[in-house]
This record gives C-alpha cells, structure tokens and sequence, in this order.
C-alpha cells in the first residue's frame, strides 16, 4: 500500500516542475519575441525624376546649340523618368543588402538649325539590375536616415534614325540622403545620382 506522504509529495513535485518549466517558457518567448517581431524582408517600388540617362537629352537640348552655334541641337525631347523595384533583406536595424530592377527610357530628334531637312530620332530604353547596399546611420521610432550605393549593369534599346543598336554597359546609383517614416509600410524619399533618378518617391512593405 502506498505511502500517502510519499504521494503528496510527488503530486507537489510535479507541480513545482511543471511551474518552472512554465516559467522559462514564458521567459524565452519574451526574450524572443522582439527577433520575431523584427522583419527581415522588405520590397519596394519607387518613382525616379531625372535619371542619369536624361542628362544626355538635357545636354542636346540645353547646351549643344549653344556650344555648336545651332550646328547640333536636340528637339521634341521626352523625359520618363525611371520605375524601380527593389527587394532587400535585413540582417539588423542598420544593414541591409539586396537587389534593385528598374527600366527607364527618353526619346528626341537630333536636328541643326542649319539643315532643316536633319532630324534623326533618338529613342532609348533602359533596363537596369543593381545590386544594392544599404546603411541607417540615424534611426528612431517610425524614423530613419540612411544612405545606400547600388552597382551593376544596363541593357540599352537605342533606336537611331532607322537603326536599332543594342548595348550593355556599367550602371550605378549613389543615394546620399534617404528619408524613411513608418514601420511595416513606409514612404521614403530619397536624393542622389544614377540610373533609378535624382530624386527618388516610394513606399515600401515589411514582412
């Protein structure tokens, strides 16, 4: 026949096992819990004002007449601006890596003040792929500053006159100042120099 001492003390035993094992459990999931609630995925999309592919339609039409005395000169010009969308994982609060895929494009007419009979079309077409880097150096609740530097390559579309000409050259995009608010979606702008634009407007998703 059992003891009923010896039982009682089991019964309480179990109890003072199964409270501490309660008791870590919930210490660890408290200590975990900022790890889950931390989001490492991020993607956005963004809208670029004068990437560096127009600077050379800005040239032809602002600075080339003057420079040739109306020998060269590009007119009827159109200006797209760049699409961006970027994925980027987040290993901590400040450094993130990822990609950046974007397509842009202008079109004008090379022309001389001289030869009226002269227009040549010159529409190009942009597709670009930047791996990119990017660093908050100035964080808080809601808020962030950072930087981010992208380097990779672009695939152009040139069609001039009535050719059609295909290149793949060097692409980059240096953004000095980016401005974040918001935390799981965020609108950002951002200041800088490259193919995505100079001034750069988006919002971007956490998950």
């Amino acid at each position: 026949m059992s003891n009923p001492n010896k039982t009682s003390m089991k019964i309480r035993l179990l109890f003072l096992i199964t409270a501490l094992c309660a008791c870590t459990f919930s210490t660890a999931q408290k200590t975990t819990d900022p790890l889950t609630k931390f989001r490492h995925h991020e993607v956005s999309i963004s809208y670029g004002l004068l990437p560096i592919s127009d600077w050379s339609n800005i040239a032809g039409e602002f600075i080339f007449p003057v420079a040739s005395f109306g020998l060269i000169q590009k007119r009827d010009n159109h200006y797209y601006g760049a699409i961006n969308l970027n994925y980027t994982y987040r290993f901590n609060p400040r450094f993130s890596l990822g990609i950046t895929g974007g397509i842009t494009g202008n079109k004008g007419t090379w022309s001389s003040f001289y030869d009226k009979d002269l227009s040549n079309k010159d529409n190009r077409l942009y597709l670009f792929f930047l791996p990119t880097v990017k660093y908050n150096w100035f964080t808080r609740k809601n808020f962030a500053l950072y930087s981010s530097v992208g380097l990779g390559a672009y695939f152009l579309r040139n069609q001039l006159k009535d050719e059609t000409y295909h290149k793949t050259r060097f692409a980059y995009q240096v953004n000095g100042l980016g401005i974040e608010y918001g935390k799981r979606f965020a609108f950002f702008c951002e200041f800088g120099v490259g193919y995505s634009g100079s001034i750069l407007i988006g919002e971007r998703f956490r998950f």
